[in-house]
């Protein structure tokens, strides 16, 4: 097994291409995208009922080598200050086959 650090990113939809932008750039290439999460926060409830989709939030989620993680937060943490979200960041085991 080999440890990485699992990242998880809510975001609303309007930020994804932006946040996917930026994964690419750090060469992370395999990742999960959750759409139209429903939940409640501190900008209130999502309930995912606008038909535009516009206000839907999404999850990315990817993993990430310990060395690499520092450079990767810096990277998104402008997105998250203006679009708001959350990036969740735990220890992970990467079962290699």
């Amino acid at each position: 097994m080999k440890p990485v650090k699992r990242i998880e990113i809510i975001i609303e939809m309007p930020a994804l291409p932006a946040l996917l932008g930026i994964l690419r750039e750090q060469g992370l290439t395999d990742y999960s995208v959750y759409h139209n999460l429903t939940g409640s926060g501190h900008r209130g409830e999502r309930l995912n009922d606008e038909p535009a989709g516009g206000a839907s939030n999404a999850c990315v989620l990817t993993t990430i080598t310990p060395e690499g993680l520092g450079a990767f937060v810096e990277k998104i943490r402008p997105i998250l200050k203006r679009q708001g979200g959350v990036c969740l960041v735990s220890d992970a085991e990467w079962v290699v086959h």
